[in-house]
């Protein structure tokens, strides 16, 4: 499989991050609904480009980056 990384890393990269801002306010952040929706989304995203292993990679920096937002959060609580 051919990846437009440009294209992953100039729109799908965004656009997930507009859709994650869009569900935190819908569901809350820290919610069981909104992390069932982020592994959900990135799966299927990682599965769109055949679990390419940048693509991953990008998605798992993402994904320690959200865990350490929540762990900020729950802290302040």
């Amino acid at each position: 499989m051919k990846i437009d990384y440009i294209d992953f890393f100039q729109t799908e990269v965004p656009n997930w991050m507009k859709e994650s801002n869009q569900k935190s306010q819908e569901v809350g952040f820290g919610t069981l609904e909104y992390w069932e929706w982020a592994n959900q989304s990135i799966v299927a995203i990682c599965a769109k480009y055949g679990n390419d292993e940048l693509v991953n990679g990008q998605f798992h920096l993402i994904w320690d980056w959200l865990d350490k937002q929540a762990k900020g959060v729950k802290d302040d609580e």
